[in-house]
């Protein structure tokens, strides 16, 4: 993911995640940044198991255990594209064909 692709919620958490991964010596310069986007997000979601999956990634992100929070963040990602509607670009406009 990149910067540019950081435009919603779930990505927002996403992202200092990813960037303490792939950098873990300069891990607590984005962790700041998760924390307040992590609280952001759990503000404004009243769904029990995803508030449930971002206190696992919260655990993990502060046992440096940076994949498995990248993973739950998925489901973070995918839970949102899911409430806002979002669809791929890629399926046609009509759904899919069967």
């Amino acid at each position: 993911m990149q910067q540019d692709e950081v435009t919603t919620p779930a990505r927002r958490v996403y992202f200092p995640v990813m960037m303490m991964y792939l950098d873990e010596a300069s891990a607590e310069r984005y962790y700041d940044e998760f924390v307040r986007r992590l609280s952001e997000f759990m503000g404004a979601v009243r769904n029990p198991a995803i508030l449930a999956e971002c206190v696992s990634i919260s655990k993990h992100a502060m046992t440096r255990e940076y994949y498995k929070a990248l993973m739950l963040c998925r489901k973070l990602i995918d839970y949102e594209d899911e409430v806002l509607g979002n669809v791929p670009t890629s399926l046609p406009a009509g759904g899919a064909e069967s």
